[in-house]
């Protein structure tokens, strides 16, 4: 399993590329489907979950363990999850509704969970 610096900057390219669909399909869903932000962010984040562990099973941490890991590898997310719901909606309760705050408020709940989802899907895609 790779390792260190290399696979901590695979997982937040892995990362970019998640916070493109899920701000997206945030915005999407919130300003041209007329959803509410929490509704529009937990589908976009699930979305958007579904792809990083698709990408970070594969090109991180190259492991080859199979679709079994998703389940739990969005159990141990829903951690990360509610740290960076949490803090989305608590900038939008700051900040507002417009589309600007709903996209940095996505950027802040990606950031803020960041640490700890990089430790729990690399405990989860270790190799026995």
């Amino acid at each position: 399993m790779p390792s260190g610096a290399g696979a901590f900057a695979r997982f937040c390219a892995v990362g970019v590329v998640g916070f493109a669909v899920d701000a997206g399909l945030t915005l999407a869903l919130t300003q041209t489907a007329g959803w509410q932000p929490l509704p529009g962010r937990v589908v976009a984040f699930v979305i958007a979950a579904t792809v990083t562990w698709t990408l970070n099973r594969r090109f991180t941490f190259r492991s080859d363990k199979g679709a079994a890991t998703w389940a739990p590898y969005v159990a141990l997310t829903a951690i990360g999850a509610g740290i960076n719901v949490g803090t989305y909606m608590a900038w939008l309760w700051l900040a507002g509704e417009d589309a600007s705050s709903i996209l940095v408020g996505v950027a802040l709940g990606s950031v803020v969970a960041l640490g700890f989802n990089f430790a729990a899907s690399r405990a989860l895609f270790r190799r026995s």
